[in-house]
């Protein structure tokens, strides 16, 4: 009989995040192909993420590199300064990728590449977003004040870390720094690199413990019985081979960085040691363990034929211990048992964690002109003498005997130029407006430019405008009305709003007030504007002022005359007379002063 009893015990304990889309290990995985690092996906082996070496310039749809590099020169062919714009992306071409995966199936076969590595934005150790992800490295494109190249750098600032997002860069040279780029652009490496700074988030491993325990018992007897009868006595010899051996091994090995990555270990290492001490105890324990020594086999065998066992006592007490007759025979027994019992232990015990991993990348723009220097679109030297290029300014200037106006009777004033090119050229319309605010705080004009592109003749000067008159506590009035446009080819224009402005001098006899009994005399002008009657008090006449004559200005319709009339009030009992409306077109007034002795009314 023979029995083979196997126990295998395998306990795997993870303590992990949550599975994210696009986390991969850090120390595990890991590819360099052709300068392109690739990481393996924490939670699918065959899955990987590439990372481009550098930054790379930005392509369009028909695969031309998204960059603008001109250099304009003045009218006598002099250096005048340049411009430089560019897109940067962080992507790999669909063919590049492809390239890489085919290599990638020959290191790791059924392996694929899913996408770009998902980075994210670095951060500073307080924790808010870093101020430069992505910069520009050079020296002539340098917003620097003190005698640089540069006259204006402006970057996006984050860098494009997302599927499809781009990172830009315009910039404004002067004469030397617009030729100083160009030159650099011819070399292997220029003067312009970009760098990125990001981080991606990894798993990495943290603790790990394993416990392999290996328990061996093995029992093996051997037993044999000779008997061979002649004549009339019996022998025997039996023959016992007993056999125990023991193999018990175990093994415990600790991974253990959970302290340089701020892991609380605490827990795991008590299961560790609570496991590793049961399974010491079940290995070496003997009496009720796996280790436990088997049943052995009797020196004394059963199942043989009569005679061939010890006597009893009844039949030692009458025939003694000598042998006994039986017939002769021949009989050989002789049996093999062999027990083994092997037990296996494997314990894991792991705790990973999510860390985030700093990525610096840079690259160079060198070798650019060289391949593209061809393509107009990308570079190219403009001639500002050119006809094409010229712009012409226009300015509307606010005529300054109506800046008074704003002060009670006008909001804002806005002007509009419409210049059509005709073709499939769009027109140019521009706007610009002076408010009550801009006009007292002595602001009268405003420009407003349209390019010539490139007209022959003297027609490029011609342009229309229209001009809107906001009026307080009133409707906006327009000029020319009812949307129509004024055409002109004039420089400057002066803003003048469709009302005339009428002044008038008043004046009256301070010595006939005091005789005739009158203390004041309130001047009022009634006025229409845009159809709309309005009277208004512009001033008081006094007996004690020095100046007897009030100057009179008023704002109004074409074909409305203003008017001004003076109520007067006595010196005793309080009493008034009320003048006639005079009108103020002839520009003086005398205006009779009324007897009011007594009261008179």
């Amino acid at each position: 009989m023979s029995a083979k009893t196997r126990w295998a015990v395998s306990l795997i304990l993870m303590v992990s995040a949550m599975p994210a889309f696009g986390l991969v290990w850090y120390d595990t995985g890991r590819l360099t192909i052709d300068g392109v690092e690739l990481f393996q996906d924490a939670d699918h082996p065959t899955q990987y993420y590439y990372l481009p070496p550098a930054p790379s310039l930005a392509m369009d749809a028909n695969g031309n590199p998204q960059l603008l590099c001109l250099k304009y020169v003045d009218p006598k062919g002099e250096s005048s300064g340049g411009l430089f714009h560019m897109l940067a992306s962080l992507e790999l071409g669909p063919e590049r990728v492809a390239e890489i995966e085919e290599q990638l199936k020959e290191k790791r076969p059924g392996a694929t590449i899913v996408g770009a590595l998902n980075l994210l934005e670095a951060k500073t150790e307080e924790g808010g977003p870093a101020t430069a992800s992505f910069q520009v490295v050079s020296a002539v494109l340098s917003d620097s004040e003190d005698g640089g190249f540069t006259r204006s750098l402006i970057t996006s600032g984050h860098a494009p870390l997302t599927a499809g997002s781009r990172a830009a860069v315009a910039a404004s040279l002067d004469p030397r720094g617009a030729t100083l780029l160009f030159e650099s652009l011819t070399g292997v490496t220029s003067d312009v690199s970009v760098s990125i700074a990001a981080e991606y988030e990894a798993r990495v491993r943290g603790y790990n413990a394993t416990v392999t325990a290996e328990v061996a018992t093995i029992y093996e007897h051997l037993s044999g019985v000779y008997n061979k009868q002649e004549g009339y006595k019996k022998r025997e010899l039996r023959q016992v081979v007993d056999e125990l051996y023991h193999n018990n091994v175990i093994e415990v090995e600790v991974f253990d960085r959970s302290k340089s990555l701020g892991i609380n270990a605490a827990a795991v290492e008590g299961i560790l040691n609570l496991v590793t001490d049961k399974i010491v105890s079940l290995m070496f324990d003997h009496t009720s363990g796996l280790a436990k020594m088997p049943e052995k086999e009797v020196a004394v065998e059963k199942g043989q034929i009569r005679g061939r066992q010890e006597r009893g006592a009844f039949v030692k007490f009458f025939a003694g211990t000598g042998n006994q007759e039986y017939m002769t025979d021949d009989q050989f027994v002789l049996k093999s048992r062999q027990d083994i019992r092997r037990t296996t232990f494997f314990l894991n015990l792991s705790q990973d964690t999510t860390v985030r991993m700093p990525v610096y990348l840079a690259g160079n723009m060198g070798g650019l002109y060289e391949a593209h220097k061809d393509n107009p679109d990308i570079f190219r030297v403009i001639n500002l003498g050119d006809p094409s290029f010229q712009v012409r300014e226009v300015r509307f200037v606010l005529d300054g005997e109506w800046a008074a106006a704003f002060d009670g009777l006008v909001n804002w004033v806005s002007v509009q130029l419409l210049k059509e090119y005709g073709g499939d050229q769009p027109a140019v319309d521009a706007q610009a407006q002076l408010t009550a605010k801009d006009v007292g705080e002595g602001q009268l004009e405003r420009s407003v430019s349209y390019p010539r592109l490139g007209i022959a003749g003297p027609e490029w000067l011609d342009y229309r405008y229209r001009v809107n008159w906001s009026l307080l506590r009133r409707d906006t009035l327009s000029e020319p009305p009812d949307g129509e446009w004024l055409t002109t080819s004039e420089p400057v224009i002066t803003l003048r709003p469709p009302l005339e402005m009428t002044e008038a001098e008043l004046e009256v006899d301070r010595d006939a007030m005091i005789d005739r009994g009158v203390r004041v005399g309130v001047v009022e002008v009634r006025t229409r504007v845009m159809g709309a009657a309005e009277t208004r008090r512009v001033g008081v006449l006094r007996v004690t002022d020095a100046e007897s004559v009030i100057l009179l200005n008023a704002i109004h319709d074409p074909a409305a005359e203003p008017e001004v009339r003076v109520t007067w009030v006595a010196i005793e009992g309080g009493g008034r007379r009320v003048g006639e409306w005079q009108g103020m077109g002839a520009g003086y007034l005398w205006i009779e002063v009324p007897d009011l002795v007594g009261g008179a009314s």
